[in-house]
């Protein structure tokens, strides 16, 4: 096999990523696929990480872990093409959750607030309720006006 130094006049391999993008988070499963002319019968392809040789191996699919070293170029060559042009990649690290200590009276003081909000609510809407049954009692409410005492 040659080496990421020698030249030919092969075709050149094509590094090609699954999943296709170029950012992925930290633990995502990475395929890169050498694509290239080689002979059915005994092939390697060699794997170069930031033009150090990572990996030899008779598959044209290299499937990794992505950790966040794993950034870089990556580049590819078979027995019967040159070397690949390159391919970067970006492993990112995932969504951190920031944690927040609050002093105990700072908790306190929002959970006494979301009760006194939820009961609120709670009375707005029985006021309401209320309102509206006896705005409907009224129009129902038949008024008889008396002129005199004989008129009961």
């Amino acid at each position: 096999m040659r080496t990421m130094n020698s030249y030919s006049d092969f075709p050149k391999a094509m590094v090609k990523l699954e999943p296709p993008w170029i950012q992925v988070l930290q633990e995502d499963y990475v395929t890169l696929k050498c694509q290239g002319i080689h002979n059915s019968g005994n092939h390697c392809t060699q794997w170069f990480h930031n033009r150090t040789l990572i990996l030899t191996q008779p598959q044209p699919n290299y499937r990794f872990k992505a950790k966040k070293n794993d950034s870089g170029s990556y580049r590819c060559q078979m027995d019967q093409t040159s070397l690949s042009d390159p391919v970067h990649l970006d492993v990112l690290s995932g969504p951190t959750i920031p944690y927040i200590s609050l002093p105990w009276y700072q908790i306190t003081f929002f959970l006494v607030m979301g009760l006194l909000f939820a009961v609120d609510t709670g009375m707005y809407f029985s006021v309401q309720r209320d309102l509206q049954s006896s705005v409907e009692n009224r129009r129902n409410y038949k008024v008889k006006w008396c002129h005199g005492l004989q008129d009961k």
